[in-house]
């Protein structure tokens, strides 16, 4: 059914959009983007320093990583990022609509201040609220001030539907809350042949060595998978703060000619291949906001053994149906990736559950997925009787 979002003349509007990390998904969703708008993407950072050389790829003429960025680096301050050129980088580019990734960073409200002085629309794409401890946070004294700072905001998008409750009725923004999604790079995953029944199979930790994700539990559920299946083998992330104790626990637990860390990966065209080599996704994490691993599993037709403390994207697989969510201990998980080896069928089933799920999350579907939402917003301001075709 056509809508008037395939109407409008292209492009309808102009929108930057600025973000933390310039990650492959962020580059080429910017560059689907050019279907429905004239987007450009700002990042404060490179990945390099968070996920590994290999996430760089080239900006392409849409996207740019800003100069002289303070407070980007570990520490208290990390994330809170300050960028003295953003704002007249927003004035070259005077955009329709302003979208900020997240309410904390100093130069986000800046940007926001920027966009309700001259007239702007303006989006909040926001993860939910937790503290260190993974617990949701109330509307505390900070909150109050947030939502009183960004008073006017005109619309705030959360990255899963599950978030939407805590920004819309905790928080109170109401009906500016609107639930999104990120875009997933998954293309070269759908091409993955289906897994079958093998005398032994390959494991993927694919999630950074940090205290989250649980690497140290994740290495305990192998070894006792590697005890009772001893061709088993594990690919690990290499990238964390628990690395140097990984590799001690990986020796400690005897599985060091099991394991292999993923050290060498050329590319991010190469990322997939990884994948490919795997047969069951392990995420044995104490929480988690989602993951671009569970869809990457989900679209590469692997099995699936995740933490019932993933939320988001944690949420598509639901215990027997279409992969499984547990509890993250080293029972749990045996339990689940043994069904697997027991019932190898299981990973054709799931495998059609899953590739359905998640082909309208690839980047193409939500570029759609988010003029759709700002269209149905926005449209009215954008596009005028006048700028349709036909008409």
């Amino acid at each position: 059914m056509q809508t008037s979002l395939d109407k409008l003349v292209r492009p309808a509007f102009k929108l930057v959009f600025i973000s933390d990390v310039a990650t492959p998904q962020q580059i080429k969703f910017c560059n689907e983007l050019q279907a429905y708008c004239d987007a450009k993407f700002l990042f404060y950072e490179a990945p390099e320093r968070t996920r590994g050389s290999f996430w760089r790829i080239d900006l392409g003429s849409h996207c740019e990583v800003l100069d002289n960025v303070f407070f980007a680096k570990p520490g208290p301050l990390e994330y809170r990022y300050y960028a003295p050129g953003l704002i007249p980088r927003l004035e070259q580019f005077d955009p329709d609509v302003v979208m900020v990734g997240g309410f904390s960073r100093p130069s986000n409200f800046l940007a926001y201040r920027w966009a309700r002085q001259n007239q702007k629309r303006t989006i909040v794409f926001t993860e939910r609220s937790r503290d260190r401890a993974g617990n949701l946070r109330s509307n505390n004294l900070v909150w109050k001030l947030l939502r009183w700072l960004y008073r006017d905001v005109d619309m705030v998008v959360t990255s899963a539907e599950d978030i939407v409750p805590q920004f819309r009725d905790v928080f109170g923004f109401g009906d500016k809350v609107v639930a999104g999604r990120y875009a997933a790079d998954l293309i070269a995953y759908f091409e993955h042949p289906l897994r079958r029944a093998k005398p032994a199979y390959t494991f993927l930790l694919a999630n950074r060595m940090t205290e989250i994700y649980n690497p140290l539990g994740g290495l305990e559920i192998f070894a006792e998978i590697q005890r009772r299946y001893p061709a088993s083998r594990l690919l690990m992330n290499s990238t964390g703060e628990l690395g140097d104790t990984c590799r001690t626990k990986v020796r400690e637990l005897g599985v060091t000619e099991s394991v292999e860390f993923l050290t060498d990966i050329p590319s991010w065209a190469h990322l997939h291949e990884v994948y490919a080599r795997s047969d069951v996704l392990l995420l044995p994490a104490h929480f988690s906001n989602g993951n671009f691993t569970i869809l990457e599993a989900m679209a590469s037709g692997m099995g699936i053994v995740i933490s019932n403390q993933v939320l988001g994207t944690g949420k598509l697989i639901e215990d027997g149906v279409n992969g499984f969510s547990c509890a993250p201990n080293r029972e749990a998980f045996v339990d689940r990736i043994e069904r697997y080896i027991n019932a190898p069928g299981l990973f054709e089933r799931h495998a059609s559950i899953n590739r359905a799920l998640v082909q309208p999350l690839s980047v193409e579907g939500t570029a759609r997925f988010f003029a759709e939402i700002v269209c149905d917003r926005f449209g009215v301001l954008f596009a005028p009787a006048a700028t349709f075709e036909g008409e």
